[in-house]
C-alpha cells in the first residue's frame, strides 16, 4: 500500500495498493540478471563484488496525464489540463555501487521515447533527458528480526528532462492559466528515506518505509509545483523464495 504526490510537485496525494514483485538470477560466470529489483526494470549486474558493482538496465518511465487524476501507476492531475500527455518511455540505466565505510549508489538513466505525439490531445513524447541519483543506504540492526535503514539521496536532471515534467511552452501557455516557463538543468530533488523490514520468519516479513524529499531548483519554482516537499510512505507484506 503506497501513498504519493499525484504527480511531482503536487500537493493533491493518492493512495493505491500496488504489486511489487522482482526475481533475480545469479550465474557463476556472467554476473546477476533481474527483473523489477529497485525499479531498474530489467538489468543485468556484470560485476558484483561485495566493496562494488556495475550494471546496465532498461526500464519504463510512466509518463504523466492531463485529462484525469493520477495514480500509484500514472501520475496526473486534471490541475494540468491543456499540458498534454506526457507519453510513456524507456530509460537506459547504467548503476554501480561503491562501499566507502556506507555504500555509494549511483544510477545514470537516459530517457527513449515510445510512439508518436497526438495533436489531437496535445500529446507529447516521452522526456528524454537524462537524470542521475546518487544515494546511500545506511543500516541498522536492532534485533535478529528488525533492521532499519537511513537512505539520503540526491537527484540531478538535464534541461530536456526538466522541462518535460516542470516547463510550459508558449503553446501550453496559451492553452492554460499557467505563466510560461522554461527550465535548465540542475539538482532537481534531495531527500531522505526511512524503511524498516521485520522479519516474521525466512521467508516472510513485513516492511515500511517513508520518505521525504525537497523540490530545488526550476522544478521548485515550476508554476505547475503546488508543494516543493514530497512525501511518500508505503507499507507491505513480502514473501521469499
Amino acid at each position: 500500500m503506497v501513498s504519493t504526490p499525484e504527480y511531482e510537485g503536487a500537493s493533491k496525494r493518492v493512495t493505491s495498493l500496488v504489486p511489487d514483485l522482482s526475481v533475480s538470477y545469479k550465474t557463476r560466470d556472467y554476473g546477476s540478471f533481474s527483473l523489477g529489483v529497485k525499479g531498474r526494470g530489467l538489468s543485468w549486474t556484470f560485476v558484483e563484488q561485495e566493496a562494488y558493482s556495475f550494471g546496465i538496465g532498461l526500464a519504463g518511465g510512466a509518463g504523466r496525464t492531463d485529462s484525469k487524476d493520477g495514480t500509484a501507476f500514472k501520475p496526473g492531475s486534471k490541475r494540468l489540463l491543456g499540458l498534454g500527455e506526457i507519453k510513456q518511455s524507456f530509460e537506459l540505466t547504467a548503476f554501480g555501487h561503491v562501499l566507502l565505510g556506507v555504500p555509494l549508489y549511483l544510477q545514470v538513466s537516459k530517457g527513449a521515447s515510445v510512439g508518436q505525439p497526438d495533436a489531437g490531445n496535445f500529446s507529447t513524447k516521452g522526456p528524454g533527458g537524462t537524470h542521475i541519483e546518487l544515494s546511500s543506504e545506511i543500516p541498522y540492526e536492532v534485533s535478529n528480526s528488525l533492521s532499519l535503514s537511513l537512505s539520503p539521496t540526491i537527484s540531478w536532471a538535464d534541461a530536456k528532462f526538466t522541462q518535460s515534467y516542470f516547463g510550459v511552452t508558449a503553446a501550453q501557455a496559451a492553452r492554460t492559466g499557467f505563466a510560461e516557463f522554461k527550465t535548465k538543468g540542475g539538482i532537481r530533488s534531495v531527500g531522505v528515506a526511512l524503511g524498516a523490514t521485520y522479519k516474521i520468519d525466512p521467508n516472510w516479513s513485513v516492511n515500511a518505509t517513508a520518505s521525504i524529499s525537497q523540490l530545488q531548483g526550476d522544478a521548485a519554482r515550476s508554476p505547475l509545483t503546488q508543494k516543493r516537499g514530497q512525501a511518500v510512505a508505503g507499507v507491505g507484506v513480502s514473501y521469499k523464495f
